[in-house]
């Protein structure tokens, strides 16, 4: 990972999955351009590189001299020690121009602690020419992408791509199944849904028939395999969408599917968001910086989202005036973010979210009973919330 630091030590984060299609120049660049336009106060940019979060985790403890950083996981417990700036009376006029979604993994008790800066949906990719050779439409129920997946699948190509795991799509899925993370009071996690152990058996069949790839050279996170033809359909993120669409002419997009009676359709998405050191003897002046930025300057939020990646703007009016945005697969998946984007919450932490990817694995990879490995992870997990 790699990132910069701004003024005497205002601190951003280029994403790791923003640098798959942009050059680490091309970001320096980028953010002094940003730094040199702000007249409020003098912008140093400073570039960093290696173990990203280890170096912001030192310094948000240390107080070594940081005032702005990116981050794409807010933690609950490093804002209750305050190393985090409460950003709530800068972002409550103006949350209502964000994307709803966008909001929530910046959220804790009501008060706001980040500024989303980039939302990047994860949906599937499709093959158009094999959809309408076959007479198959887009899928709105799992089961459907089930049925497409096999009738797609030849000796020479798979019909579905969900990572050398099978299990890319596997968060998307708790809120397609009609699930959350947790309920809405964060006191018990909400995963555990009859559509869940359903989705996921359909996996578990269609490993058995072989219809899943696995074994591709590099994982759903980058479009080479889908782009070789490995696949017909394959889970992917908004970021590829450039690289496929330079590698093939038939690139369809569409959200997870809704799975079960109670499911819906969703396209999870991760961010990256801005945010002020508590710890910083800058703090208004650095809030100031974070404001203007990633909340005034819509040129250069649409620059950053999309001249050096492929990435959604969080602010809804931004991302509809967006060029890129305007037709196509990039009109769809800014759709998509709009209308049916999921984020998880905070409060959902990794001692939490650790029996259900242990029960995702024991189920997907050694073939265990959905329901029997929900439930159990379920219990452990809301042990975890309680402790």
């Amino acid at each position: 990972s790699s990132g910069y630091f701004l003024g005497a030590a205002m601190l951003l984060i280029l994403p790791w999955i923003q640098s798959l299609h942009q050059t680490r120049g091309d970001s320096q660049d980028a953010a002094t351009t940003y730094a040199e336009s702000y007249e409020d106060a003098t912008v140093k940019v400073n570039w960093v590189t290696g173990d990203y979060a280890a170096r912001l985790s030192t310094a948000l403890l240390s107080g070594g001299g940081v005032d702005v950083f990116e981050n794409n996981g807010i933690a609950v417990d490093q804002a209750q020690q305050g190393r985090y700036a409460d950003l709530t009376d800068i972002m409550e006029p103006v949350k209502d121009q964000f994307n709803e979604a966008s909001l929530g993994p910046v959220t804790i008790d009501g008060k706001i602690w980040g500024i989303p800066m980039i939302l990047d949906p994860q949906h599937f990719y499709y093959r158009k020419s094999l959809f309408e050779k076959a007479g198959i439409e887009p899928p709105t129920t799992f089961d459907d992408l089930v049925a497409a997946a096999t009738e797609l699948t030849t000796p020479d190509q798979k019909g579905l791509f969900l990572g050398n795991n099978y299990d890319a799509s596997s968060w998307a899925m708790v809120w397609a199944a009609g699930g959350s993370p947790m309920n809405e009071a964060k006191d018990a996690v909400g995963y555990n849904t009859p559509g869940y152990a359903e989705g996921l058996g359909s996996i578990q069949q269609m490993i058995k028939d072989d219809v899943l790839l696995t074994g591709a050279p590099s994982d759903w996170a980058d479009p080479a395999a889908f782009a070789a033809g490995l696949a017909a359909i394959t889970w992917g993120g908004c970021w590829a969408l450039p690289a496929l669409e330079g590698a093939l002419d038939d690139i369809g997009v569409f959200p997870h599917p809704a799975v079960g009676s109670d499911g819906r359709q969703v396209a999870f998405m991760g961010s990256w968001n801005e945010q002020v050191a508590g710890n910083s003897e800058k703090t208004d002046a650095a809030t100031a910086f974070a404001k203007w930025l990633w909340v005034d300057q819509t040129d250069h939020q649409t620059d950053w989202a999309l001249s050096y990646g492929f990435h959604i703007p969080p602010i809804t009016a931004v991302a509809d005036q967006a060029e890129a945005l305007k037709e196509g697969n990039g009109l769809e998946i800014a759709t998509m973010a709009k209308d049916m984007g999921v984020t998880g919450p905070p409060e959902y932490t990794g001692d939490i979210g650790t029996p259900r990817d242990d029960a995702i694995s024991n189920i997907l990879k050694n073939g265990a009973d959905p329901a029997e490995e929900l439930a159990k992870a379920e219990e452990a997990s809301n042990r975890a919330i309680g402790s």
